[in-house]
């Protein structure tokens, strides 16, 4: 439900006024359920159930009153005596009375006579979660002892169809967990071919799930229908990772690396992406947190938990399981010699990436189709969530509510409360005319099965108070008639449709409508009768604990939406400010955006329902997925950096990635498979919904991914600063004294990057300009005619006087090797002084310094030894 429901504080407030409608309807059937046999188990059960603690009220054929008019004599007695009678008269008269009653056929008793219901209302205190399993176990013991040869029972009702969720959840744990745990070691052993790369990462993520599941304990986050998959996605989430690591340390082996300087390697290169891609998939799921709706909250805390969980146990013991480890033997130097190694692998990423190069446009536009297709089609969805269809078609719920439906008719109920505003409101004949009207359309739906209400009991009573005649079975035409009408009927029996005050009306309808798209579209009729027919000082509401779960459903397909979007935009901020760059940011999310919407747009193209299993499948892809992104991403910008050349860096990625996005991605869409032995066709429809959007993700990452960023250029300024002068030079060149790494690229970046050619004349002595150079690399020599005044390398500057006086140039720079520089003008300064004035402070004290620096050399020079000084940064 929704926590902060409007709908759900009015749902309370009714309950208060009219009693709890939590309510479980024990079902005697036989050939005749009006005689003494069926009678006497009837009024034994009644009695019994009332003594069950958490219990309010029970109702049945031989507690409710029957109203009787005989001749100028009113009688409301029992409709069954106190002792059930023998005699065949007054077993025929309750018979006729029973069966000819408006109020009782097809709420306590079929029209048949083959059925009868016993209701149970229920009002259990809020923190009690044992409840429901043991009133249903208390039940059904009660019933197991009024079995009779020809007399059949059961119970039926939102308790029971709880503890059968209950149990078939526990049964479908104990089976696919088991199925998944076989589906992740034999694809871990194809994938290393060594005990190491098997035992450790199902070590990780079995202590990982145990961990989860205690906490999950000491905070008293229930097991249901949503946290029940928490198990399985830590065993699907909880190995990739390791994956990673262990492909990385093998590869170091292979090369001959030492096996503590392989380790230490993999540690050094995977902490901070397993830590990004950690952070990104617990925000994911936390802002599921952020909604409504009680149980995705829950599911939220419970999937954040158990990554953070995961992510403390990896980073433990990994390092240590792979430090104690001996070294495969086929992982040995002279394995890696033979070529033997992943050779099949190696070939086959080799012709992907010449694959994604020939036909990069093509695999661009397929994708925009897919995701243009996707979305047209997601407006067809329909949110529908049906909890009756979850269960399997010969389970005890399907099959009571189906028998439930042919003996009574409505195996569901929900409230109208309709609010006069005024004491003793009900006692206008207008009033219950608006009601009797509203429950004769109701009936004229065809939707639903029975509605009951005060007016029933007042349409009856005022029959019989004219002999039974059928014509005078309306409200009454005047105040005071009504007034009389509701004193007599005054008593416990009424006191859940009408409140203490006589100023509300609660009418309760029994239905057949499970899915909550046919509730929805029953509501909007409800609602579009009452603003035509009913006048605005009479407030109606539709409420009922089946209402408020329909209201969070339908939120939830409007969530699904808002939550997508709030993953994609925190991940994004996080990957920007992992690669310090808005468009890298972006661009990671198109390999995990496209599945998301294709699994969408398959459910909608297939007629799926959005409901409360299938609307969390993207969240959950691109919480998975979002991993093998970040470890494409951060591999391919270090490959690019390095090469410089997009072409060699999508290759190196390829054969680096490749594998353990390869494994990691057969192995979830295998482990999510497993869920088709599962009982619960969420558990099932969610299991292939889940393996095919991480189907999707892998092409996107082997295809998509590649592309876009061979296509975009990733690599910055900055990032080919850091290449070329030494990252420790950056730090103390003096331009950049004091600036943090975030205000240092920011000052890159308005930067020109150049060549000088060796020997080629840079500033000429007399020139006019407004710029100043960095030294990136090689050597520069500054002199005045024959005078050599200073030889410069990487992190100097030179040209800083033009640039702050704007005259000409007061010596000679020409390049004694080839070099690179960092051009800046004088625009470029002032930028940065509008744009970022606290870094245009610290930039323009460095220049400050560096010219200060620069006269008392200059001053030492003048009145000392210049061959003192040969190194001096000489401006030209």
């Amino acid at each position: 439900m929704l926590e902060k429901d409007p709908a759900r504080q009015f749902y309370e407030q009714a309950k208060q006024r009219f009693g709890s409608d939590t309510l479980t309807v024990i079902v005697v059937k036989a050939e005749d359920v009006l005689t003494p046999p069926a009678l006497n188990a009837v009024k034994r059960l009644t009695g019994e159930l009332e003594r069950i603690p958490g219990v309010t009220r029970v109702e049945s054929v031989t507690t409710v009153k029957n109203i009787k008019g005989e001749g100028d004599r009113l009688d409301t007695e029992p409709l069954v005596p106190t002792i059930v009678p023998e005699d065949p008269a007054t077993l025929a008269r309750i018979r006729r009375d029973a069966l000819c009653s408006r109020i009782f056929v097809g709420n306590i008793v079929a029209a048949d006579g083959r059925a009868t219901a016993i209701t149970v209302y229920t009002d259990p205190p809020r923190d009690d979660r044992d409840f429901d399993a043991r009133f249903t176990a208390a039940v059904d013991k009660l019933i197991e002892g009024e079995r009779r040869p020809g007399l059949s029972m059961y119970q039926m009702g939102g308790i029971f169809t709880k503890v059968e969720s209950k149990r078939y959840l526990a049964a479908d744990q104990a089976r696919i967990i088991p199925i998944g745990t076989a589906v992740l070691l034999g694809t871990l052993w194809l994938a290393f071919r060594t005990p190491q790369g098997v035992v450790i990462p199902f070590s990780t993520a079995a202590l990982s799930i145990v961990w989860t599941l205690g906490l999950l304990a000491l905070l008293r986050i229930p097991m249901n229908l949503l946290t029940s998959i928490v198990p399985s996605l830590l065993l699907a989430i909880g190995f990739t990772e390791d994956v990673h690591m262990i492909t990385e340390y093998h590869e170091r082996l292979e090369r001959g690396l030492p096996k503590l300087d392989a380790l230490r390697d993999v540690l050094a290169e995977t902490a901070f992406p397993l830590f990004i891609t950690t952070l990104t998939t617990v925000v994911g799921f936390a802002t599921l947190a952020l909604t409504n709706i009680t149980m995705l909250v829950e599911f939220g805390y419970a999937a954040s938990l158990g990554l953070i969980a995961n992510f403390i146990v990896t980073m433990l013991l990994l390092p240590i399981g792979l430090r104690y480890w001996p070294v495969p033997r086929r992982l040995r130097r002279s394995a890696f010699a033979e070529g033997v190694t992943h050779g099949r692998m190696a070939r086959f990423l080799q012709w992907l990436g010449e694959f994604n190069l020939r036909h990069r446009v093509a695999i661009m536009v397929v994708a925009g189709v897919v995701a243009v297709l996707s979305v047209a089609v997601w407006f067809s969805l329909r949110v529908d969530n049906d909890e009756v269809s979850f269960f399997p078609r010969h389970s005890p719920v399907r099959e009571r509510i189906a028998d439930l439906q042919r003996s009574l008719g409505g195996a569901f109920s929900f409230s109208i409360v309709v609010d006069t505003g005024r004491n003793d409101g009900l006692k206008d004949p207008f009033v219950m005319q608006k009601i009797a009207g509203l429950q004769d359309f109701l009936a004229a739906t065809g939707r639903v099965a029975k509605t009951v209400s005060v007016v029933d009991y007042v349409r009856k009573l005022n029959r019989e108070l004219h002999g039974g005649d059928p014509a005078f079975e309306v409200v009454p035409g005047t105040a005071d008639e009504l007034a009389q009408h509701l004193l007599v009927l005054e008593g416990r029996e009424l006191a859940k449709f009408i409140d203490f005050n006589a100023s509300g009306a609660n009418i309760v309808l029994r239905h057949n409508l499970s899915g909550s798209g046919q509730l929805s579209e029953l509501r909007r009729e409800i609602e579009a009768y009452v603003a035509r027919e009913f006048p605005r000082t009479l407030s109606v509401h539709v409420t009922g604990e089946q209402i408020l779960t329909n209201n969070a459903v339908d939120f939830m397909a409007v969530n699904e939406v808002q939550s997508l979007l709030s993953s994609f935009v925190a991940i994004a901020l996080i990957h920007a400010v992992m690669f310090m760059s808005i468009k890298a940011g972006l661009l990671s999310m198109i390999p995990n955006v496209i599945p998301a919407l294709t699994v969408y747009g398959l459910m909608g193209a297939l007629e799926i329902p959005l409901n409360i299993s299938t609307a969390l499948i993207a969240t959950i892809a691109i919480g998975i997925a979002v991993d093998d992104t970040v470890h494409h991403m951060v591999t391919y910008s270090r490959q690019l950096r390095e090469h410089g050349d997009e072409r060699i860096a999508m290759f190196k990625t390829l054969q680096m990635q490749g594998r353990p996005i390869i494994y990691v991605s057969l192995a979830l869409v295998a482990g999510f498979l497993s869920s088709v032995f599962a009982s619960l066709a969420s558990l099932v429809e969610f299991g292939y919904l889940a393996a095919f959007v991480m189907l999707m993700a892998l092409v996107a990452e082997l295809t998509l991914a590649p592309v876009v960023m061979y296509s975009a250029r990733l690599v910055t300024l900055w990032d080919i600063l850091l290449v070329k002068l030494n990252p420790e030079l950056v730090r103390q060149a003096p331009l950049f004294a004091g600036l943090s790494r975030w205000e240092a690229r920011k000052v890159v970046l308005l930067a020109n990057l150049g060549t000088v050619p060796a020997g080629s004349m840079m500033i000429r002595k007399g020139e006019t300009a407004t710029d100043m150079f960095l030294i990136v690399s090689g050597r520069l020599r500054v002199f005045d005619g024959e005078r050599v005044l200073a030889v410069l390398g990487p992190g100097a500057t030179v040209g800083e006087m033009a640039l702050v006086s704007r005259e000409v140039r007061s010596a000679n720079v020409v390049a004694e090797e080839d070099s690179v520089v960092l051009r800046l003008d004088f625009a470029a300064f002032e930028r940065i002084r509008r744009r970022f004035p606290y870094t245009g402070a610290k930039l323009f004290r460095n220049l400050a310094r560096v010219l200060a620096e620069r006269l008392r050399r200059l001053t030492e020079t003048v009145v000392g030894d210049p061959a003192a000084h040969p190194m001096l940064t000489w401006e030209a």
